[in-house]
């Protein structure tokens, strides 16, 4: 046991705590990874830089990752829902649905960003097609209006097999019995809903959404497929790629960006977590 806590310790420390140590490191230094390059320490200079106007667009970008996590963590889990109670049954096809469903998460990111470019081409996509014969058009993902929700739209369509299968093992938990008394009582399907099956499927929803603001508030490489960061889409994880690896080549100003990303995914979800924690506790006691 002590071995393989040891071990797990270990790996957890080279692959975790280790990166984030250089990177909070390489975040108040001038590196920028060019061979030859000088580098020396300048303190918080780069953090000075994201609020000031010496590195325009942050804000902005702060602006779009919020945007970006609502979004996704309200759209997710309330399609993760519908899709769960609709597909718990065990028929062949609820079964084949849920395997449909759930089959994107488990394509490449890549794979899943050609389709959704493929399929709103402004020029030869089915999207496009389908807007011109209402005499409609739009560049959809080079669209400053239209990249963001649709960038939404493929991010929950590809992590929504997840949430559904955490929503139907939460409802599984569910005794029937509680429905059947319910059912006795003449209480209709709303109620049954919004007291007995939201109230009990605390846990679930506490697992979902907690990955749903996590995964979207580190989400960078499908909006680096999808976009690049252009039109509205500039979140906190693209606005770091493109400072460290874009045209200036600055690693210690995106070494900066991830160290602000990585406290503001800390002050995000530790209290979400603690009022979906106490809710759980209020409603399961």
């Amino acid at each position: 046991m002590w071995l393989g806590l040891f071990i797990g310790l270990a790996v957890y420390a080279l692959f975790g705590i280790a990166p984030a140590v250089g990177n909070a490191l390489i975040s108040v230094s001038n590196y920028s990874g060019l061979i030859g390059s000088h580098t020396s320490f300048i303190g918080f200079h780069n953090y000075l830089a994201l609020f000031t106007t010496q590195r325009p667009g942050f804000i902005s970008s702060l602006t779009e990752t919020l945007f970006f996590v609502v979004g996704v963590t309200v759209v997710q889990n309330a399609l993760g829902m519908l899709m769960a109670h609709r597909l718990q049954g065990d028929t062949r096809g609820a079964s084949l649905l849920r395997i449909l469903v759930f089959l994107p998460i488990v394509l490449g990111v890549t794979v899943v960003g050609l389709i959704w470019l493929f399929l709103f081409d402004p020029s030869t996509g089915p999207a496009a097609d389908a807007l011109r014969s209402l005499g409609v058009q739009s560049a959809f993902f080079g669209s400053n209006s239209w990249a963001m929700p649709l960038v939404i739209i493929v991010q929950v369509w590809q992590n929504l097999g997840f949430t559904m299968v955490v929503f139907i093992g939460g409802l599984r938990a569910i005794p029937r019995d509680v429905y059947e008394a319910a059912s006795l009582d003449g209480i209709s399907r709303f109620r049954r809903f919004t007291r007995i099956t939201w109230p009990l499927m605390a846990p679930s929803v506490t697992v979902n959404v907690l990955f749903a603001v996590i995964g979207s508030l580190t989400t960078y490489n499908l909006i680096y497929v999808l976009t690049t960061g252009l039109y509205n889409t500039n979140t906190l994880g693209m606005f770091s790629f493109n400072s460290a690896f874009g045209s200036s080549a600055d690693l210690g100003l995106g070494a900066a960006v991830t160290t602000v990303l990585l406290i503001l995914t800390i002050l995000v979800a530790l209290p979400v977590a603690s009022l979906l924690r106490a809710r759980e506790r209020r409603i399961l006691q």
